[in-house]
C-alpha cells in the first residue's frame, strides 16, 4: 500500500511536466553524467598529457604530485613560491614565506586542453614569465579563517 503525499498547508501542488521537457531534462542530466571524462585520464589524449607534465616535473615535484595532486614551484623572477592543484581554473596559489596561501590566482592557456597540459603550462609561464603570468591572472586574496581547509596541514 503506497502512502499518498501529502501537502503542507498554504502550498501549491507543482505542476505537471510535459513529456518534452521531461526530454530535455533527460538530456541535460546524460550530458552532466558524460562531462566527468573532463577529469578523468582515460583517454589517449589525457594519458599523453600526464606523461608529459611528469617528464618536465623534478622528482620532488613528482613524488608531490603523485601524493597530493599538486606540486611547488618557484617563480623565475621573484622566487616566491606556487603550489599548482589538479584543476582547470583557479588552481595555482601563491604561498606566503610560512607556507599559507597568501592569494589564489587563475591563469589559463587558451583552448581546451587536457587538465594535465594546463598545470605544465602554468609551471612553465610561472617559473620563465613570471611576471607576464601575474599581469593577466586573476586573484583573489586569502582569507586565513574562510580557506584554511585547502591548505595542507
Amino acid at each position: 500500500m503506497r502512502a499518498r503525499p501529502q501537502r503542507l498547508h498554504g502550498t501549491l501542488a507543482a505542476p505537471p511536466i510535459s513529456p518534452e521537457r521531461l526530454a530535455r531534462v533527460r538530456r541535460w542530466w546524460n550530458g552532466l553524467l558524460s562531462a566527468r571524462s573532463l577529469f578523468t585520464f582515460d583517454g589517449p589524449l589525457e594519458q599523453r598529457a600526464l606523461a608529459l607534465l611528469r617528464q618536465n616535473l623534478s622528482a620532488s615535484q613528482r613524488e608531490q604530485y603523485d601524493k597530493h595532486r599538486f606540486f611547488d614551484v618557484i617563480g623565475g623572477s621573484t622566487g616566491k613560491r606556487y603550489r599548482i592543484h589538479q584543476g582547470f581554473q583557479m588552481n595555482v596559489e601563491e604561498l606566503s614565506p610560512s607556507g599559507k596561501r597568501a592569494r589564489l590566482l587563475c591563469f589559463t592557456p587558451q583552448g581546451q586542453l587536457p587538465v594535465c597540459d594546463i598545470m605544465l603550462a602554468q609551471k612553465i609561464a610561472l617559473e620563465c614569465f613570471e611576471a607576464d603570468a601575474l599581469a593577466v591572472a586573476n586573484a583573489i586574496l586569502s582569507e586565513p579563517r574562510r580557506w584554511t581547509y585547502l591548505t595542507p596541514p
